[in-house]
Order: structure tokens, then sequence, then C-alpha cells
């Protein structure tokens, strides 16, 4: 059975990432969702293009996982505490890859309503995550 909480609704997204679940991780996604990476300072709206850049990281990092360590909400207001990792093993940006391996911590506050996440921003430490990929020139 599936959990339509804002909890099990953005569990669920993360699980269908790591499934490599596209349509699944779409189908939690409202059309006018916002999603903000802070650390990136890039700015996605609509499950098409919000799926797109997540396509776009993982062909780059096949090997990627984010395992969530922890969920806390207040209504329909999510925060997840998260540990994600991967490997370089595929052009990223114009980036030849490297076989780096990169570990990052980071947390990301939803916003759900009505079944789909409709604001989304993400915050982690962009340049540790360049720094383990010896990619800091992408700054």
């Amino acid at each position: 059975m599936t959990d339509l909480s804002p909890e099990g609704i953005v569990k669920g997204m993360f699980d269908a990432l790591n499934a490599r679940d596209y349509a699944r991780a779409a189908g939690a996604i409202a059309e006018h969702c916002e999603w903000v990476s802070i650390a990136a300072e890039t700015l996605h709206r609509g499950p098409g293009p919000i799926v797109a850049g997540l396509r776009e990281f993982v062909a780059a990092f096949p090997d990627w996982r984010a395992e969530v360590d922890r969920v806390t909400s207040a209504g329909p207001i999510v925060v997840v505490e998260w540990d994600s990792s991967g490997t370089f093993q595929r052009t990223f940006r114009g980036k030849e890859p490297n076989g780096k391996r990169f570990r990052r911590r980071g947390c990301s506050v939803a916003d759900v309503e009505g079944g789909k996440i409709v604001r989304y921003k993400d915050y982690y430490d962009r340049v540790t995550l360049l720094g383990q990929l010896d990619l800091l020139d992408l700054l």
C-alpha cells in the first residue's frame, strides 16, 4: 500500500529515484512545482524538467544512491536529511569522467499539497562535492 502522507510522498520519490523509476518520481511532482538547488543555484519547474535534470546527474553517476537518514514533518512541510554517493563514470556538463567517487550529506525541504510536491529546496555543500570529484572549476 502506498503511503499518501506528505512524508510518504517525499520518501516514495527518493525510493523511485533509487530504483530509476523516473515515471513514478515524476508522478510525485506537481506540474507547477518549483525545484531549487540552493548550492547549484538552479531552478526547474514541473516534473519534466526536474526529472530531466535528475536523469542527467544519474547518467554521469550511474551508481548514485540517496539514503534517507531522517524525515521530519509539520503538516505539509517535509524535511529530509539524506546521504548520497556516486562515481563519476560518464561525461557531465562537458567534463570527462575521472572515476572519482563522492559522498555528500544534505537536506531537502518539500511542500506537499494534494499528494504532490509543489515546492522543493535542496541544500548541500557544493564545494565539498566538486572538490571530491576534482571539478572545482565548475564553480
